[in-house]
């Protein structure tokens, strides 16, 4: 059934969710969030129209740190866990789908988490903006500097600091939360540099 996801919502409930729903993304994305200690986040991916939040739940496994919001409010489509568990009864060759895609997902957060070990805030923040604006298709995006704060697992005056210098540098502009990028090419030759 169709569903329109909110902004902030978080999908997938509880590890003891009996029959959590798949949500198969058609405008909405979603990060992925590793919850650490004291409730601390730090965003590992960020699905789009291509992605699908809640496979863990067909699988019978339940990620206890990993947390699924959404970043951009859209469209869905969604369907009970258990729904997918009997298709998959009957047609297996669905797990080589499901294991690709798995597969996609696991080099997408690999690529997401060696930036956040190798890259300063402001190239993190970069790259976070580009993707986010290649899953949501647009170039403006409505992200306050607490949620990419939220996403880099760093404090909001760094990203204040790091959008500025983004900003003086005439690559993109923000205002109350509505953040438009200007020069995308430019900012992407900015997160290859060293």
């Amino acid at each position: 059934m169709p569903v329109e996801l909110k902004s902030g919502q978080i999908l997938c409930g509880s590890p003891d969710d009996e029959d959590a729903l798949v949500y198969f993304l058609t405008g909405a994305t979603v990060a992925l969030l590793v919850e650490g200690e004291k409730q601390a986040t730090v965003a590992v991916g960020l699905l789009g129209a291509e992605g699908v939040v809640g496979v863990s739940g067909v699988l019978n496994s339940r990620p206890e740190h990993l947390k699924f919001e959404v970043q951009t409010a859209g469209r869905a489509w969604c369907a009970p866990s258990s729904a997918l568990r009997r298709l998959i009864d009957t047609r297996p060759p669905i797990l080589w789908f499901i294991s690709k895609y798995l597969w996609q997902l696991v080099e997408h957060i690999a690529q997401v988490s060696a930036e956040i070990q190798t890259h300063d805030i402001r190239r993190r923040l970069a790259c976070w903006l580009l993707l986010s604006a290649h899953k949501a298709q647009t170039q403006t995006l409505h992200l306050t500097h607490e949620h990419l704060a939220r996403m880099l697992g760093v404090r909001r005056v760094s990203i204040t600091l790091a959008a500025g210098e983004l900003r003086d540098a005439g690559l993109l502009t923000y205002s109350r939360g509505r953040l438009h990028i200007v020069d995308e090419q430019a900012l992407q030759a900015m997160t290859r540099t060293r």
